[in-house]
């Protein structure tokens, strides 16, 4: 865990500089979040905050935002200053947060060494009925191909969704499962 939190720390100055992300997929990403009105969302392993304008723009009640690195929270605050943002440095798996309506791990789903502790903890902070989403805006291949060049030391490799599905059928109906050459989604419902 320090290992990856010292590796996101040092890259955090200019991460913005160096991942790019597609408006239009992010959009679209957020779109099947099914966010309504007054939600309660978790953003989980938030970065810089990427996702926190899509996110804002859904009128929720508050957007929960929690990464292990704090020079990465750092910068998010700094970027944005919305009074619905409440940021958190730390291990989601630590979170004492709960009641979500939707939470989502975007473009960090394999920093997640544990995948049955990260299936359990969604499940553990949303409501019944809430919806859990792991996304990338890119295709496996192209991630998996970026983590062997220089981060797989604080990465696992990106199963085929449909393999990933078995951490969360427990816990949650399965609903969504895109794994193509442009997007990966595994989204489901909390049973």
């Amino acid at each position: 865990m320090q290992q990856i939190r010292q590796y996101f720390d040092n890259l955090a100055p200019q991460w913005d500089a160096m991942c790019h992300h597609d408006d239009q997929k992010v959009e679209t990403i957020v779109t099947l979040l099914g966010l309504k009105k007054g939600s309660k969302v978790a953003d989980i392993a938030c970065g810089t905050g990427v996702l926190f304008p899509f996110l804002l723009a859904r009128e929720p009640l508050g957007v929960y935002g929690i990464d292990l690195s704090p020079n990465m929270i750092a910068i998010a605050r700094q970027k944005h200053a919305d009074k619905r943002l409440h940021l958190t440095a730390g291990d989601v798996l630590d979170w004492d947060e709960s009641g979500f309506d939707a939470a989502i791990v975007y473009s960090a789903y394999p920093h997640f060494a544990d995948k049955a502790a990260l299936a359990q903890k969604l499940k553990d902070i949303l409501k019944p009925g809430g919806r859990f989403m792991v996304a990338h805006s890119e295709s496996r291949q192209v991630i998996d191909a970026r983590h062997q060049n220089g981060a797989q030391a604080v990465s696992v490799g990106l199963k085929p969704a449909k393999e990933e599905m078995h951490w969360f059928e427990a816990g949650f109906s399965i609903d969504i499962v895109a794994d193509t050459d442009q997007i990966y989604i595994l989204s489901g419902t909390k049973k």
